[in-house]
């Protein structure tokens, strides 16, 4: 049902096209073939097209700062095979260690809505490009500085 597509690097939709959001609330340690092991967050995603709907899972490794997208084989559904895809894709996502949580996306206000958009990995382009998105070694280096500039200010 779903397969990775390396075309995708991330899924920008306006406000509008977006008809689900399930977001992990843990960080499994995962092995996806031909991207870095790591700690990762899962994003199953619904979203209206032209043509109809589509169920994506988004995976983001944290540290490296990468992402595999899990594209459907099938788009432009309608909104019953919407509804069993999302299931699918959930039961998916389970299987690999992660706890999802329903964002209500639909029930949430404009605001809330557009500040998701923006503050989510999943909604951009290239997952580099998300805010908030810091490597470890950039922890460690921010961490170091911090640490260096106590111990010089004595």
């Amino acid at each position: 049902m779903f397969a990775i597509d390396d075309r995708f690097r991330g899924l920008p939709a306006a406000r509008e096209q977006v008809l689900l959001l399930h977001q992990s609330i843990n960080s499994p340690h995962l092995a996806i073939p031909g991207k870095p092991a790591g700690p990762a967050q899962a994003f199953v995603v619904g979203l209206r097209g032209a043509s109809g709907f589509a169920v994506f899972i988004y995976l983001f490794l944290s540290e490296a700062r990468d992402c595999a997208v899990y594209a459907p084989s099938r788009r432009g559904t309608s909104l019953e095979e919407t509804q069993r895809h999302e299931a699918e894709a959930l039961a998916f996502v389970e299987s690999m260690g992660f706890m999802m949580d329903n964002a209500h996306y639909a029930s949430l206000s404009t605001a809330q809505q557009d500040e998701m958009l923006k503050s989510l990995p999943v909604f951009y382009k290239d997952p580099k490009l998300a805010p908030g998105t810091r490597t470890r070694a950039d922890e460690k280096r921010t961490a170091s500085t911090n640490l260096g500039r106590l111990l010089a200010s004595f």
